[in-house]
């Protein structure tokens, strides 16, 4: 399910030149272009969020009654497929894209909702893609989206971005993993993990629900936040001036960490249940 946002140009101007917006595509990071008979498709895939959406090039218009539009500004045969059921923050980079497409390019946009061809506002088309996504789930339901408080899925969503930067801020001598919501399927149960190896030095994410724990023998086990917390809670610092919720373990202090690992084990629960999400299906709605 998606919006189709069409780009249009004033008529005053010279035709669009696709050959400088493929190389626009080109400088950036997780686009790739593929040719089919009927259009060009410029796909990007997100290994972090695991999603992907796509900008096409089309031979036809796919404007519904493109005759009603302004004469004024031409369809120039290239949309944005946005995907509807996917946390807001990432439609908002994906957008914000679309805004500096329109800034280089000098289009507009043009969407079933909309009277008539208008200039891209960022703010105006995240509220479009919001209630758009409301109304689909007021139709269709959840589809195998699960809801998530918006504010902290925000900067989960933010923490995971961050990744690399994080990495590059400590070295590369901190562990600084992705994480992952898992689902319960027995019991519906679902938040978010990561995976913490004993001994190693570590960032851990905001607003965890899990840490699955590796031990010395490559053995690992599952725990709660609360137990994880409650055990290794004297050995954290919390990172401030970034995002709420978020530790370190520094180098030291997770070799003393060690001597407590029994304990944590004691906690584990049975994680043969547990299945990996996709941090795109949590929504914030």
């Amino acid at each position: 399910m998606a919006i189709n946002i069409h780009f249009f140009r004033n008529s005053a101007l010279d035709k669009l030149d696709f050959s400088k917006v493929l190389e626009f595509f080109d400088g950036l990071p997780n686009f790739k272009t593929f040719y089919t008979d009927d259009e060009v498709q410029i796909e990007y895939r997100d290994d972090d969020f695991k999603f992907s959406y796509r900008y096409l090039i089309t031979k036809k218009s796919r404007v519904n009654q493109i005759y009603k539009l302004n004469p004024m500004f031409l369809n120039v045969n290239f949309l944005l497929e946005l995907p509807v059921l996917i946390p807001s923050f990432l439609a908002k980079e994906i957008l914000t894209v679309s805004q500096k497409i329109c800034k280089t390019f000098d289009l507009e946009i043009y969407t079933d909702s909309f009277k008539d061809v208008q200039p891209f506002n960022l703010a105006d088309v995240v509220v479009l893609f919001e209630e758009a996504r409301r109304l689909t789930i007021d139709e269709y339901g959840m589809q195998d989206k699960l809801p998530f408080d918006k504010e902290k899925l925000d900067e989960v969503c933010r923490y995971q971005r961050s990744v690399d930067s994080l990495r590059e801020y400590y070295h590369n001598e901190v562990d600084v993993h992705v994480c992952e919501p898992i689902l319960d399927k027995i019991t519906n149960e679902f938040g978010i993990s990561c995976n913490w190896t004993v001994g190693h030095p570590m960032v851990f994410p905001p607003h965890l629900s899990y840490i699955y724990v590796t031990d010395e023998n490559d053995v690992p086990f599952l725990v709660r936040r609360e137990d994880f917390y409650e055990q290794m809670g004297k050995f954290l610092i919390e990172i401030v001036n970034f995002l709420p919720d978020m530790y370190i373990l520094k180098a030291k202090a997770a070799k003393k960490a060690r001597k407590i690992i029994h304990k944590l084990r004691k906690s584990a629960i049975v994680d043969q249940n547990f299945k990996p999400l996709r941090l795109s299906n949590l929504l914030d709605v």
